[in-house]
Formats: structure tokens, C-alpha cells, sequence
């Protein structure tokens, strides 16, 4: 017998003893209540939980509710591919010049050029010192004999070949001291003395720049030094090799590029360059200088330089 009717029974039990209790069962004749007449019976016990209905059939949609609050911005997503090329747009206008750029290393030595047209003779320049005397020439054939002379006073011509004599005696003077005075100021401030020929050279111990070397020797009645022979170069390099410097001599460019002369504007037909000279680096090389070898270099003008002078 199960355990409700059993709890059932003991109910009626009391019931039957209790006067004024109404039994009343359910209809499922699963449960029993006992009810007491004559006042209202207290809210009973929750029942057992009945088992879940079949579902109903999906009602129809309701209306569509207000729109809610906008919510926070969410987190920035990761950056997407780059989209096609667009076209080529229109060319903006051109900009302000830029700031000018520092210059370049000089360039290689051009290929010396043809040599152009001779150019309007230019303003007669100051007239140089005068050189040295030159050595007598030989005798001229004699001349056939003149006409016989009238018969004059015969002290005549012995007095005028007096004169004749004496008036060579004192070109002869003059000559004497003009070379003493040049040799006393040429030994003057000389520092080593070499000969060629009937040429002599000088060189001093003082570096100075082209022009001050040019004008040095001028002062002394010489000038810068130009070789026109090898015998002369060698003449010049026993000099240089006293004093062991690169020194200057009278031959230069300043005219016009590679078109070598010396002071008195004269070119020059006796060259002795190093190999690879003369380059002109960086187009300001126009004055000469002898090295250690005998062999000439183009250099700066105003690079100060020993410089050997010629009389």
C-alpha cells in the first residue's frame, strides 16, 4: 500500500474522533483534506509541481520597440589592405629655387684647346733693367780705303784719335762700374752663386710668393731665372740642391692657360716637366718651380717658394 493512503487512513482515523472535522478527497483520489466545520480551514500545503504542458504553437512577432541608447565606440580595427593606385593628378606649380649646393671636387684636366685668335696688342708694359754687356763680336771685314783727305794741320789727326781712344776708355769705365755695383748687390743678399755661359745665377734663403720673388730680382738689376738650355737647368738645380726646396723660376701661364713664357713675354722653347706636368690642379697652377730632379712643376703663385735669379 503506498505511503498516501496509508496517511490517508490515519487522517480518517482522526476525523472520526475529532467532532466538527469534515474529510473531503480529491477527485485523482491520490490526496485527502480534512477541513473543520464551521470555520474557514487554513491555505493548505503547495502541491507537487504538475509535469510541463506540450509547447504552444510560435505567437506572432510584437511590434518593433524603440530604438535603445547608442553604445560606447568600439576598439579601431586593424588597418585593411591599401586600395588600387589612383591616377596620375595634374603637375603643381613649380617651387622657389632651392639653396645652392656646395661645390664639387674640381673636375679632371681638359684636353688643352686650339689655340684661338691673336688678340689686340695689349699696353706697352714698363721697360726691365737692362741686361749684362755681351761679349764682343769678331772683327767685320775692313771697308774699301776713302778718298784722299785734304792736307790739313798735322797735330789734326792726332788729337782726334786721342779723343777717339779716350771717349772708349770711358764706356769702358762706365761699363766696369755698372757690373762692380751689379755683382756688389747681387752678392749682396745671395746665398749660393752657380755659372752657365756667360749667365749667372743667385739664390737667396727667404720664401716669398711669385710676384715678390719677380720683383726681388728686378731690384738687384737681374731677373727671375728662365733655362733655355739643359746646361742652364743644371746651372739652376746646383742652386736648388743647396737649399734642398722647390724654388721658383721666371716662366709662367698667367696669360693664357698652357701657353708658357717668361717675363718679358717671350715663349719658351725649352721645356724639362715631370711626367703628368703641368696639370693646373684646381685651375690656379700658372708659375713654375724646379723639384729635386731637375724637372719643372706648375704650382700656385702664391705658394712662397725660394727663387734663383739670373744676371
Amino acid at each position: 500500500m503506498s505511503t498516501v493512503k496509508v496517511l490517508g487512513l490515519l487522517l480518517l482515523h482522526v476525523a472520526l474522533v475529532t467532532p466538527g472535522t469534515q474529510i473531503c478527497q480529491n477527485p485523482d483520489e491520490n490526496a485527502y483534506s480534512i477541513i473543520t466545520c464551521g470555520a474557514p480551514g487554513k491555505n493548505g500545503l503547495p502541491g507537487i509541481n504538475g509535469a510541463n504542458g506540450a509547447q504552444g504553437e510560435r505567437g506572432e512577432p510584437g511590434l518593433l520597440g524603440p530604438p535603445g541608447k547608442t553604445g560606447h565606440t568600439g576598439p579601431r580595427g586593424e588597418q585593411g589592405p591599401a586600395g588600387p593606385k589612383g591616377e596620375t593628378g595634374d603637375r603643381g606649380a613649380s617651387g622657389p629655387p632651392g639653396l645652392q649646393g656646395v661645390a664639387g671636387p674640381p673636375g679632371a684636366k681638359g684636353e688643352r684647346g686650339a689655340n684661338g685668335a691673336t688678340g689686340a696688342p695689349g699696353t706697352q708694359g714698363v721697360t726691365g733693367p737692362t741686361g749684362p754687356k755681351g761679349e764682343s763680336g769678331s772683327s767685320g771685314p775692313s771697308g774699301p780705303p776713302g778718298q784722299k783727305g785734304e792736307r790739313g794741320d798735322s797735330a789734326a789727326p792726332a788729337i782726334e784719335n786721342l779723343k777717339f781712344q779716350m771717349a772708349g776708355m770711358d764706356r769702358r769705365i762706365r761699363d766696369l762700374q755698372s757690373n762692380l755695383e751689379k755683382q756688389g748687390k747681387v752678392l749682396s743678399f745671395a746665398k749660393e752663386v752657380s755659372r752657365s755661359g756667360n749667365k749667372f745665377y743667385i739664390i737667396n734663403d727667404v720664401k716669398v710668393t711669385y710676384s715678390e720673388a719677380r720683383t726681388s730680382c728686378a731690384n738687384r738689376g737681374g731677373q727671375l731665372a728662365v733655362p733655355r738650355t739643359p746646361e742652364e737647368n743644371q746651372a739652376i738645380l746646383s742652386l736648388r740642391k743647396q737649399v734642398n726646396q722647390h724654388t721658383f723660376m721666371g716662366i709662367n701661364d698667367l696669360e693664357k692657360e698652357g701657353d708658357f713664357r717668361d717675363l718679358s713675354g717671350e715663349a719658351i722653347k725649352y721645356f724639362n716637366w715631370r711626367t703628368g706636368e703641368p696639370n693646373n690642379l684646381g685651375g690656379k697652377e700658372h708659375c713654375v718651380e724646379i723639384w729635386d730632379d731637375g724637372r719643372w712643376n706648375d704650382e700656385n703663385c702664391s705658394s712662397k717658394r725660394f727663387f734663383v735669379c739670373e744676371f
